[in-house]
């Protein structure tokens, strides 16, 4: 994406009702106001550019969302010494080292509302482009739904996950709610959290409303790529929402089947023989939903030479393209281990040394800087993941031939053995190991773990000691500033 329109207000600046007086500040050579800015249908559009922006931030999903789940659990041993000590708290679960989204989360957020605000009300738009304004109006509540979506993940429980021991026993609060933009100061209000299901449900009422709009849009062919987000990927979205609900599984079936069908979906299984090969593509075959990278636009300087997920993850001056890496975090023993030999997936792990040590260690080369020095896409949801949590949703009404069938479909594309593969409650513990081998370095096993209400344990190779359900540090703490400046606003406990 790149930033076309700069809207310096306290829309665009604001990241919570505690942080808006201390935010507030425009630069009378650069701001515009709302009613110029979002006057036809051009400027909506360029504003939702700016959200697809946010959403690109190291800090959120440029690397974070798809990353430091993995940190965080076990699907990450991070070697100090090669990351700078990037990410060497979080992989000892060391406290206040967690997520940090909740700045960026509602920035795109009050960006959406002032969106969501003006966009049916738009009177002057040209016929040729009546259908983009559903499709803003579509992108804009997805994206907002989705937004709270991870700020209710990574900062509250999941409903009928709430612990009822330790710390945080009975503690059901979630994110914010805010579904109004903040345009002036006056109307900034100090606002506690919602309930961890008075957020679910307006996730629900955002993906639902997404769809709907989309579908008003009567689209005779599935899109050409998955830059942008689309009903696709909002089904599967929804089905996530209603997998970690709980109790919702033959609803999220039913989304994850209308997210693959093939007359909205761009993407496709890859086979074994392309799996590597399809990371190097740009979208991958498997996207439903992708962040594309413009090299010459989003890394730049020491931004991604520093920040991405490129030099997190490849060996320094041993990589593709011999260059300097902070690449720390490396595959551990035990997730090769669940690799057979025959599977294809070992092929995106190689094992070498550095430039600057002859110790080897195992690499992910899902990130190779295929789209230039330092960048890569994010895959944001995949088809395999899809795939996945389907199997999960039936397992879970104990529909276990069913699952264990979508699993089967996963390893033969991938070239596992398929004996073995259970058709008997077994299969439960079975589709998250195939998670795992799947999805690794893709940020979904911090949340596979919390949200089944599982410990986390840590490879052997970093001696921690792993964390119980019930501690503190599964939930990442507010911001202290936003604590500190609204009463309202209940820290996490034991922060």
């Amino acid at each position: 994406m790149k930033k076309n329109l700069f809207i310096y207000v306290v829309a665009g600046l604001m990241i919570s009702a505690a942080s808006c007086k201390k935010l507030v500040q425009v630069d009378p050579k650069n701001s515009i106001t709302p009613e110029v800015a979002l006057a036809d249908i051009d400027g909506y559009s360029a504003l939702l550019v700016s959200v697809y922006d946010r959403m690109q931030a190291y800090g959120y999903y440029g690397r974070d969302m798809a990353l430091m789940g993995d940190a965080l659990a076990d699907n990450i041993y991070t070697v100090a010494a090669q990351s700078g000590n990037r990410y060497s708290g979080q992989n000892l679960n060391t406290r206040n080292s967690h997520y940090g989204i909740w700045g960026a989360a509602y920035g795109a957020i009050n960006d959406l509302n002032n969106i969501l605000a003006g966009i049916d009300g738009l009177t002057n738009v040209p016929t040729a482009k009546k259908s983009l304004q559903i499709q803003i109006k579509a992108e804009a509540l997805a994206l907002r739904g989705l937004a709270y979506f991870d700020l209710a993940r990574v900062y509250g429980y999941e409903p009928n996950r709430i612990p009822t021991s330790g710390t945080n026993a009975n503690f059901n609060k979630s994110a914010v709610l805010r579904l109004t933009p903040t345009k002036l100061v006056g109307q900034a209000d100090l606002r506690t959290r919602s309930t961890v299901v008075e957020v679910y449900t307006q996730i629900e009422k955002d993906f639902l409303a997404a769809i709907a709009a989309f579908q008003s849009l009567n689209l005779t062919s599935a899109p050409t790529n998955p830059f942008r987000i689309t009903e696709s990927a909002t089904h599967a979205f929804l089905g996530r929402t209603y997998l970690y609900w709980g109790g919702k599984d033959a609803a999220a079936v039913t989304e994850f089947d209308k997210a693959i069908a093939p007359a909205i979906s761009f993407a496709k299984l890859s086979n074994a023989a392309n799996i590597a090969g399809d990371w190097r593509k740009s979208p991958h075959p498997e996207s439903l939903f992708e962040l594309n990278y413009v090299q010459s636009v989003e890394v730049t300087g020491v931004t991604g030479s520093n920040d991405g997920l490129f030099t997190y993850t490849q060996p320094t001056g041993r990589n593709a393209n011999s260059v300097a890496t902070f690449g720390g975090q490396t595959v551990p023993n035990e997730l090769i281990a669940l690799l057979e030999t025959t599977d294809a997936r070992r092929s995106l792990i190689f094992n070498s040394a550095t430039a600057t040590t002859s110790t080897t260690y195992n690499w992910s080369n899902k990130y190779s800087a295929v789209g230039g020095p330092y960048t890569d896409n994010v895959r944001v949801i995949r088809y395999a993941d899809v795939l996945l949590m389907k199997a999960e949703a039936l397992a879970n009404q104990t529909l276990y031939g069913d699952a264990a069938a979508l699993v089967v479909q996963l390893r033969t594309n991938r070239g596992a053995t398929i004996v073995g593969v259970p058709t008997t409650a077994a299969i439960v513990d079975y589709i998250q190991d195939e998670r795992r081998r799947e999805l690794f370095f893709e940020g979904q096993r911090w949340f596979d773990l919390k949200r089944l209400g599982k410990s986390i344990t840590k490879p052997a190779q970093s001696g921690a000691a792993g964390l119980l359900y019930t501690d503190y540090r599964l939930l990442a703490p507010i911001p202290t500033g936003e604590v500190s400046l609204n009463p309202a606003l209940p820290q996490n406990p034991n922060y």
